[in-house]
């Protein structure tokens, strides 16, 4: 019986040391119900710790701020980071042209040229070299809106005047191009730029300001569906070549279904966050479809100015996008 015993936790040992782990650094606090990318995350590891992944996660920011996570991916002492989607712009400039505004119809398009079209993996052939991968772009919430809180928002016209927590430059020549102003802050800043007046606002998903308990700073949100809210799952590429192809299997299925269920709640979750927000004294405004043509019109020449990009290559993204 000792024998058995003996042999039995060997087995157990032996197992446990070669089975596949994973750990991924947080970018929202762990709410199901006002984080997609949060969700993304509990989906995943949910799902390869049933199927015997070693698997852990780090706190928001307890392992640094957003250039740190990358650093580490890069690295690899980090598995995988929910990162900014500019952590790979930066890399492969092409990539803005997903964030343009109103390239997608709606987040169903976005979820079938996500998970239909070969974009990443060939984003990817070029990330390696830089010892990281995109593993999926998943959506914090819906498309991103116009948040202030000085003014009622219907259209670009009504940008004028107002000064805007930007998230990147790209953003900052939008809020240019609407005929407002912008300064480019840090998330962890935007809400001392808010009390103090250096911003006025910034353009995110309606949870957003839900989930981070900004919502006595703002008064007014804007449903102008500008861009496409994202998070960049990030992987290191050591990492992931340490895997073997079953075990890579095993990811990629768990991460669409995570995927999947993801942009289901984002499409019912839409209306219960507007209600929040009114139900926190914040002033939504629907626009209506003139209103909407008006920050296409204001936004439309972004597309030909994305830097180290041309315009033929834009096109040929956007045709492909299209697609879908």
């Amino acid at each position: 019986m000792k024998k058995l015993i003996a042999i039995s936790s060997l087995l157990i040992s032996s197992f446990a040391a070669n089975a596949a782990s994973v750990n991924i650094a947080l970018d929202t606090n762990p709410d199901r119900d006002k984080s997609g990318s949060y969700r993304y995350a509990d989906n995943l590891l949910t799902a390869l710790g049933e199927q015997g992944w070693d698997t852990d996660y780090f706190a928001r920011d307890t392992l640094g701020g957003e250039d740190e996570r990358l650093d580490q991916i890069r690295s690899g002492i980090l598995d995988l980071s929910l990162s900014k989607y500019s952590a790979a712009t930066q890399f492969i400039p092409e990539m803005q042209v997903l964030q343009l505004p109103y390239t997608f119809r709606d987040s169903d398009h976005q979820l079938a040229f996500m998970l239909e079209s070969d974009y990443l993996e060939k984003v990817n052939d070029q990330l390696a070299s830089e010892g990281m991968r995109v593993m999926a772009i998943v959506p914090t919430g819906g498309f991103l809106g116009i948040f202030n809180n000085q003014k009622t928002v219907k259209n670009a016209a009504d940008m004028a005047g107002l000064r805007m927590r930007a998230l990147d430059p790209a953003q900052l020549e939008m809020f240019e191009m609407m005929g407002a102003s912008g300064v480019v802050i840090p998330f962890s800043e935007v809400p001392n730029a808010l009390q103090t007046g250096i911003a006025d606002g910034y353009i995110n998903a309606s949870s957003v300001p839900l989930m981070f308990g900004q919502t006595d700073l703002l008064d007014y949100f804007t449903d102008a569906k500008l861009i496409m809210s994202a998070r960049l799952v990030l992987a290191s590429d050591y990492w992931w070549e340490s895997l073997s192809d079953e075990e890579k299997a095993e990811f990629n299925e768990a991460s669409v279904a995570a995927q999947k269920e993801v942009f289901a709640w984002i499409n019912k979750s839409e209306i219960e966050h507007q209600n929040e927000l009114v139900e926190a004294g914040i002033e939504v405004y629907e626009p209506t479809a003139e209103d909407l043509q008006s920050f296409k019109d204001s936004t439309a020449e972004m597309s030909q100015h994305i830097k180290g990009v041309s315009v033929d290559r834009v096109k040929e993204i956007q045709a492909m996008i299209a697609e879908y």
